[in-house]
């Protein structure tokens, strides 16, 4: 019954007040998921395509106040659970660099370490998500800058940010990093030279950060003549999406020295070929003419330049053309070269024109000699 009045005296209202918190943080999160987006649009404050973003900065701050008023309550009134007697109690340390009076500098990884890393974690990410929201909102509307070139300074400013951070966070906690930097300076080398190809790859990124010719959202050709967009670009690695809807991972050292298309960059009408062979005997003026109208016809092929027929060679197996027609470089070129070859089809069904396949004659000769 003593234990019970002493609970009820000492921790009821401790107990209470983290309860409301705890409450406090759920209905408001609860509102942010479903009315946030709402709120937001009615006062114009919203960057349309990056809810996501505002959402998870709101979260990150309410869960840090939150977090900060929940260890309060549960420590009101409790002198001995105070947030400097939690804070310095240690969890490892070492003795190091002997003094002149025979005693020894310590270091001590404290609870309060802990707290101030995360704390610093917390701030950085908080950081990044604000920054990013107010790039959005004030390069939504200008014509000078695009969407790669948003995400460049997006993700230049969250390395900037995390590189602060580290260094913030390991001088808080109480380690020289001057020191460290020094001692280390030659497992760096070693690292440097057993991880050339990452770092390699790290310097690809940042010039493609830097350089722009190949940015977040641009359309391009690779050595193998897939069609991939650029979603991503990261320190080392970069993220395409294939026409299948597949996403690929590349180094970024490839993307900087491998041959790559950017159609994105490149003139917005580009000439396109389709290769073809009909049988030997067609008559051939009037296969330039139903070439020539199927991709005349095509709603996305450009009238204003001009459709070239060519005679291409004398295959093996039949009379190889090509059609050049010029269109916008799209996502759908493959779309638009499949309705051709689909026109081109059914025409040549019409006027009985064939598409040979490669065939052998056989001949068998009876050898004389057995007869005798």
């Amino acid at each position: 019954m003593a234990f019970i009045n002493y609970f009820s005296l000492e921790h009821f209202l401790n107990l209470t007040l983290f309860g409301i918190v705890f409450l406090v943080w759920l209905i408001l999160n609860r509102w942010i998921n479903k009315n946030l987006e709402g709120f937001l649009k009615q006062k114009g404050w919203l960057v349309e395509g990056r809810e996501k973003y505002i959402k998870k900065l709101i979260k990150q701050i309410l869960l840090l106040l939150c977090s900060f008023l929940a260890l309060e309550a549960l420590i009101i009134g409790h002198q001995e659970f105070s947030i400097s007697n939690i804070t310095h109690l240690e969890l490892f340390g070492f003795d190091f660099e002997e003094k002149s009076d025979g005693t020894y500098n310590r270091f001590s990884f404290t609870i309060g370490s802990v707290f101030y890393l995360l704390f610093v974690i917390i701030i950085s990410k908080i950081s990044i998500s604000i920054f990013r929201v107010l790039i959005h909102r004030s390069t939504r509307e200008k014509k000078w800058i695009d969407e790669g070139g948003t995400y460049t300074i997006i993700q230049l400013s969250k390395y900037v940010i995390y590189s602060i951070a580290i260094f913030v966070g390991i001088q808080g906690v109480g380690i020289d990093i001057t020191f460290l930097v020094a001692g280390s300076a030659a497992l760096f080398v070693g690292i440097g030279f057993g991880l050339q190809a990452i770092l390699g790859d790290v310097f690809s990124g940042i010039i493609l950060l830097f350089d722009g010719s190949i940015k977040v959202g641009d359309i391009v050709e690779m050595p193998n003549e897939e069609i991939c967009k650029v979603e991503h670009i990261f320190i080392r690695t970069s993220q395409l999406k294939t026409l299948d809807g597949k996403t690929i991972i590349v180094p970024n050292g490839f993307l900087t020295k491998e041959n790559i298309v950017n159609w994105s960059i490149s003139d917005k009408i580009t000439r396109f070929h389709i290769s073809l062979g009909v049988a030997y005997g067609s008559d051939t003026k009037l296969v330039k003419e139903i070439l020539y109208q199927c991709a005349l016809k095509h709603p996305m092929v450009e009238k204003r330049r001009n459709i070239t027929i060519e005679l291409e060679d004398f295959g093996e197996h039949s009379l190889r053309f090509k059609v050049y027609f010029w269109a916008q470089q799209t996502w759908e070129i493959i779309n638009i070269k499949s309705d051709i070859r689909l026109a081109i089809d059914q025409s040549f069904r019409k006027n009985n024109i064939k598409i040979p396949f490669p065939q052998r004659d056989l001949h068998l000769i009876s050898d004389a000699r057995k007869k005798n």
